[in-house]
């Protein structure tokens, strides 16, 4: 018996314009969902999508199926991709797995932070503080996401980024209505985030962790609540 070679050289199709539209059309949806700028139960008629971004049908529904089957998106009767509605349990669960992955992020983060990370966390909590205070959700939902993604940027950890970004993309819709909520604020001096960045700063991954946690369990309840009131209002 012949023995088999050592290399193995795959047959490889070449890769067209038509599937790198549809990597970046998926990204750039993607982002749009982590962001918090696609609402929950909007349609995404891949047509009018397509306008908006610049390319052609084909490209729009092939990122939209990928996001269909990640479950960040349904299907309607017609075939039509939407932003899903969260039930209170699955927006539990969400959190959950989010304060116990992002606890872990920011442990390591705290472990190997450097002066221009802490730095580039100040000026985003500063964005968002900013934003917060002229009205500006659109503004708060960036600013917020990018602080988040920083704090995972910094962890080195790239498998566990991959999995708090899957977290975002179901629940990031969410996110919006948490901001739009009509809540007591929490005063600028006690915000999490400041905790948060001062235990960076001291190099302190336990304190770093309880930080986290207040922040997304603090914002969490809101959300539950509002998700809560829509449930006996349907």
């Amino acid at each position: 018996m012949e023995a088999l070679s050592s290399v193995y050289a795959p047959r490889l199709s070449p890769v067209d314009r038509e599937d790198s539209l549809a990597t970046k059309a998926y990204q750039e949806l993607r982002q749009a969902l982590m962001s918090g700028r696609l609402e929950i139960g909007q349609r995404l008629v891949h047509r009018n999508l397509a306008v908006e971004l610049g390319v052609s049908p084909t490209p729009v529904r092939e990122a939209l199926l990928r996001l269909v089957s990640e479950g960040a998106l349904a299907l309607d009767e017609r075939g039509i991709a939407y932003v899903p509605y969260v039930t209170v349990d699955t927006y539990a669960e969400i959190l959950a797995l989010r304060v116990e992955l992002e606890g872990q992020a920011v442990m390591a983060a705290a472990r190997r932070s450097t002066q221009d990370g802490i730095a580039r966390l100040h000026t985003l909590h500063a964005c968002l503080a900013e934003a917060k205070q002229s009205g500006d959700v659109s503004r708060v939902l960036q600013a917020n996401e990018r602080f988040h993604f920083q704090l995972a940027e910094m962890a080195n950890r790239p498998v566990l980024k991959r999995l708090i970004e899957s977290l975002w993309l179901q629940c990031g819709p969410m996110l919006r209505k948490r901001y739009e909520a009509p809540v007591h604020a929490v005063p600028e001096a006690d915000h999490p985030h400041l905790q948060l960045l001062a235990a960076l700063e001291r190099g302190d991954p336990d304190a770093a962790r309880a930080a986290i946690e207040a922040d997304l369990q603090e914002n969490g309840a809101i959300t539950l609540d509002v998700l809560r009131r829509q449930q006996q209002e349907a």
